[in-house]
């Protein structure tokens, strides 16, 4: 019964481990630049660690990172993500167009001042059915984190609900598929599991036949 349960711990643990690899957050850091001001890095299209952002919005400059000595952003130690919003949504998928989970985003008003700057988060699920949450930035300034945890998501979407009232965005939770599909590794050492859990029955049943 002891090997019985340790093989079940073992699969069940490896499964877990799995799936938590596939976890990731999108910090922007990387992107940081020194000096103040708005970086512009992109139009209305940005690739970055597996998603694709785009925006109907497509003047220029559109997307953009903070200065690290900037004092609107609202990340000291990196930077923060935003494009020209005035209402445009920001439209987050995956590049390759499979199903991921959001679990939580870092949202603070644009100049970092704890204005109260109302905003939507809209979710497109694998269905094609929407929901979209009516959410505001506090007082407050710095990042505010909004958990939504949301799964099954073909598209995630930002936008701001008045003209002027921009915000930036940090530290986007989330995984890059609904359920991980486990690793080479895992899956022989899921078969030495299963083959140790037949050898502990057989053996149990033998003894039992010789009682």
């Amino acid at each position: 019964m002891r090997a019985l349960a340790s093989a079940i711990c073992a699969v069940a643990l490896l499964g877990g481990a799995s799936a938590a690899q596939a976890a990731s957050v999108l910090t922007f850091d990387d992107l940081a630049q020194a000096g103040t001001g708005r970086k512009n890095i992109a139009q209305n299209n940005f690739k970055y660690q597996g998603f694709n952002f785009y925006s109907t919005y497509s003047g220029n400059p559109n997307f953009f990172t903070l200065g690290l000595d900037d004092a609107t952003n609202a990340d000291p130690s990196g930077t923060t993500f935003g494009h020209t919003w005035d209402r445009y949504e920001m439209n987050i998928t995956k590049e390759d167009g499979s199903l991921f989970e959001i679990f939580s985003i870092d949202i603070a008003d644009i100049m970092n001042i704890g204005a109260n700057y109302d905003f939507t988060l809209r979710f497109v699920y694998a269905d094609n059915k929407q929901q979209t949450l009516y959410l505001n930035t506090n007082s407050t300034a710095g990042l505010e984190t909004f958990t939504v945890n949301q799964k099954n998501l073909k598209a995630f979407l930002i936008g701001t609900r008045e003209v002027g009232q921009n915000v930036q965005i940090d530290n986007i939770r989330l995984t890059g598929s609904v359920a991980a599909v486990p690793e080479p590794a895992t899956w022989a050492m899921m078969l030495l599991g299963f083959f140790g859990l037949g050898s502990t029955i057989r053996a149990r049943r033998s003894v039992l036949a010789r009682a």
